[in-house]
């Protein structure tokens, strides 16, 4: 495979090849190991290779090549194990990887099963036999495994303990810090500046099997060969996951073959199906219950698509030596008429009614995304080159919501479908005739590719997968599919509003300001206004069409671009007002007198805008420090004094510090980007940002350490490996960000949530305009200490940020004067200020 994926996700092929390899490494390098003790050897200690790379990669490249054993080996390997090591040392994650492996080859062998029974060749049914043999040893060495870790774990599950069902990233991190923890144990540490050759070999063809009994297709027989490219990997920039040798093991001969290219396409609808199953969840429990708002389930959504088109990069890479073999036909081909699908029984079809034959069949298209193809195809045939399909709003079917028997969803996906391509064939004309920009704001990833299949006449799997996840929502939705663009018009509404308020008293950067009126510009040009409005009123015109159309009916029916608009808005509004507030001191010093209050014993003060502020950035922060019992109102004000906040050049900025993940959302998402789709590197940040809670929590405590250690890694408990040992193993595995795709849907839904929550729910312009007013109150009440400490404060024309002033002053008279009267006269105009918002 192509080894860690831009986005920070590896799919589930690369997760059994990566967790296989472990397991592997593991069996021999521990047999080995407890071999040598029982004769009472010391065990040697490799040289170091010339040509050793970086810490992580020259770890794997020894693991790979001690996990080059044969299948008959590992039996005898695990009875060394069980026999002479303490169950407790015995890895649970180990198990865990093993435990997934079994599955997922027992699974993958259907295909070779079903095709063996019915075929005459007679080397297929040879290897389906070994392949058999094989999944039985792994299983029997998995009942020994299980059996010895019952005796002092009998609460242990029997089944998967992995994140998503298919080989958890976090059993193979674990797995990769115990066998780095064994490498550095036995002194085998790479050179961290040098270079690695690190080959990557794509997996050998060998003709296919005879098709699967009960769906009549022609069979297609992919031709053997093989390409081994190489790279060059430096040590700052390589991970131990993106060096890793995904295919092309040399010990394993010509059994695999075959097998890896099965196990790739069926690992690959694997994964779509499992992202669909978790975005299509997420949406209905939108739809009963409004659990989740729709900005996250639209970024989930686009990230999805975002997702499936490097699964299919990385496919036709593995695959680049017979490109054929990664088209979707193809593969939808050996799937569906072939040899089967796995999860699917067809044992007792003849039984079947020709209506539980159909939904049968519908089930099993629909696996394949063969229902949103199928319609491709059509509208391929339907709609000419360069032209845009025009229908009065009489004549417009649209799509009928409710449960359908097989025909009925067949017509549903067309009508969904149709609706939208209708729509895309108006934004690509405009786009071709320079009336929109090539990546229109916020566009979502499926009309771009609607917008492609358009242009370029073809479709690829990605876009299959787009379309059928589309057409769920849209099923699952039923009407609200309205919803997201209803939330749009009141949230673009409320920012317009807020805008045109504020912009006459924004005086900082003239950035700011310039940006302010190009936001307003964009709100009313692209989502409070229909911008296809236009262009159809044209050529409705043009062909004599003088039925009124409906408008923003793209918007109406994509909620996935609908609410990437909406969280578009939030994000810009929220960029602006964070700006607006950190060029004056105005809302800190508003901060340290409104807790200074608190402190002068007065309780029940409420201000929404402020006491969100100060929970999300942190009242240490933002008070430049913890809020302690003993501290009291002069010394929190004395505080502010000493910080130099309202000096002219504070660096108020520094004293905030917003998520990563704010940034990565606000880069993809509230940027214009012109010609180009943008990277998902910003998924891999949000990845990161997520799995740092983790890191961080490795404390310089021994006793800490040892706790902070996964629970299911029992063997690191009872190791005397150096502590510091330990963290970098701990730090390293999680270096490569590495999850798989639904977990990383997992963490974008977090994270996408809790800025929705947290940050992006403070209304910095209204807080700024409360903090104004609170101060403006605070100088009135401190006129006449105002008037001989700084009297430029009442000068009508003195700008707002200088309002910080005031805290300075009120410092004095509490050091000068009685600190207890000051401080109840600043709680008097504190408490009427808040009784009032």
């Amino acid at each position: 495979m192509t080894g860690l994926r831009e986005s920070g996700t590896l799919g589930t092929y690369q997760r059994y090849k990566l967790g296989q390899a472990q397991f592997q490494k593991w069996l021999k390098q521990t047999s080995d190991r407890l071999r040598t003790k029982s004769v009472g050897l010391e065990k040697p200690v490799p040289q170091k290779s010339s040509s050793s790379a970086v810490r992580g990669s020259q770890f794997v490249e020894d693991s790979q090549a001690a996990s080059a054993v044969h299948w008959s080996q590992l039996e005898s390997m695990a009875s060394v194990i069980v026999e002479n090591l303490d169950p407790e040392q015995i890895p649970r994650s180990a198990i865990s990887i093993l435990r997934d492996v079994v599955q997922l080859r027992k699974k993958s062998a259907r295909f070779f099963s079903s095709a063996a029974a019915k075929s005459n060749n007679d080397t297929l049914k040879e290897k389906n036999s070994a392949h058999e043999h094989i999944i039985k040893i792994l299983e029997k060495i998995l009942h020994q495994f299980e059996a010895a870790l019952s005796k002092v774990r009998p609460s242990a599950p029997s089944t998967s303990t992995s994140e998503d069902g298919q080989l958890g990233m976090n059993d193979i991190n674990n797995m990769f810090e115990y066998l780095k923890l064994e490498e550095s144990h036995d002194g085998e540490n790479g050179d961290p500046d040098e270079v690695s050759e690190i080959e990557v070999a794509s997996p050998k063809r060998s003709k296919k099997s005879q098709k699967k009994g009960g769906k009549k297709q022609k069979q297609k027989k992919p031709p053997k060969g093989q390409h081994v490219q190489k790279r060059t990997t430096k040590s700052q920039d390589a991970s131990w996951v993106d060096t890793f040798r995904w295919m092309g093991n040399e010990d394993d001969g010509d059994e695999e073959d075959e097998f890896d290219y099965y196990m790739i396409i069926y690992c690959f609808f694997q994964d779509f199906n499992s992202i669909r199953t978790y975005v299509g969840d997420r949406w209905t429990e939108y739809f009963y219950h409004k659990s989740v708002s729709i900005d996250t389930l639209a970024v989930l959504t686009n990230a999805a698509c975002e997702i499936f088109h490097e699964m299919e990069y990385e496919l036709e890479k593995t695959l680049e030596d017979m490109p054929q073999l990664a088209e979707y036909d193809f593969m939808m081909e050996t799937l569906f008429f072939n040899y089967g699908l796995e999860h699917v029984d067809y044992s007792g079809e003849d039984q079947l009614t020709d209506r539980e034959r159909n939904y049968k069949i519908l089930g099993e298209a629909d696996w394949l995304g063969f229902p949103a193809y199928s319609q491709v195809l059509q509208l391929l045939e339907a709609i000419p080159p360069g032209k845009v399909p025009l229908f009065p709003a009489s004549a417009t079917k649209r799509p009928k919501y409710g449960v359908h028997d097989f025909g009925g969803f067949q017509r549903f996906t067309r009508d969904v479908i149709s609706e939208l391509a209708i729509e895309c064939c108006h934004t690509k004309a405009m786009k071709t005739n320079g009336q929109l920009a090539m990546i229109a704001i916020a566009q979502d990833e499926l009309t771009l590719d609607f917008e492609d299949i358009l242009r370029t006449r073809g479709y690829s799997s990605a876009v299959i997968f787009d379309l059928s996840l589309y057409t769920d929502v849209r099923y699952i939705l039923e009407d609200q599919v309205v919803d997201a663009f209803d939330l749009l018009q009141a949230t673009a509404a409320s920012m317009k509003a807020t805008l045109e308020e504020q912009l006459p008293n924004i005086r900082g950067p003239w950035d700011l300001k310039k940006e302010c009126r190009e936001r307003l510009v964009e709100i009313e040009t692209y989502i409070l206004k229909d911008f296809l409005e236009g262009d159809k009123a044209r050529r409705f015109e043009e062909k004599g069409i003088k039925e009124p159309f409906e408008r923003n009916i793209l918007l109406k029916s994509d909620p996935v671009w609908s609410g990437l608009l909406d969280f578009r808005c939030r994000l810009i509004l929220d960029n602006l007002g964070y700006r607006f507030i950190t060029e004056s001191p105005v809302v800190f010093g508003a901060a340290f007198i409104y807790v200074a209050s608190r402190l002068g014993a007065i309780s029940g003060l409420r201000w929404f805008q402020m006491d969100r502020f100060l929970q999300v950035y942190g009242e240490d922060k933002i008070l430049q420090g913890n809020i302690h019992p003993d501290l009291t109102p002069v010394d929190l004000i004395e505080r502010f004094v000493n910080s130099g906040l309202f000096a002219a050049d504070a660096p108020i900025k520094d004293h905030l510090n917003p998520p990563r993940s704010l940034g990565a959302l606000y880069q993809r998402y509230a940027k214009e980007h012109g010609y180009y789709r943008q990277p998902l590197a910003y998924l891999r940040e949000i990845i990161r940002e997520s799995l740092e809670h983790q890191a961080n929590n490795l404390s310089s405590d021994a006793n800490d350490n040892k706790n902070s250690l996964d629970t299911n890694n029992t063997f690191m408990k009872h190791t005397s490996f150096n502590l510091a040992v330990v963290q970098d193993a701990q730090k390293e595995a999680r270096q490569s960000a590495s999850v798989s795709p639904v977990r990383l849907l997992e963490i974008l839904d977090k994270a996408t949530t809790s800025l929705l929550e947290d940050q992006l729910s403070i209304d910095y312009f209204k807080l700024h305009k409360e903090s104004v007013q609170l101060l403006r109150e605070i100088l009135i009440e401190f006129s006449s200490e105002v008037e001989k400490d700084a009297p430029s404060l009442f000068d009508e024309n003195i700008r707002v940020g200088k309002l910080g002033l005031l805290l300075p002053v009120i410092y004095r008279s509490m050091a000068d004067g009685s600190a207890t009267e000051v401080t109840r006269r600043l709680g008097k105009v504190v408490t009427g200020f808040c009784s009032r918002l």
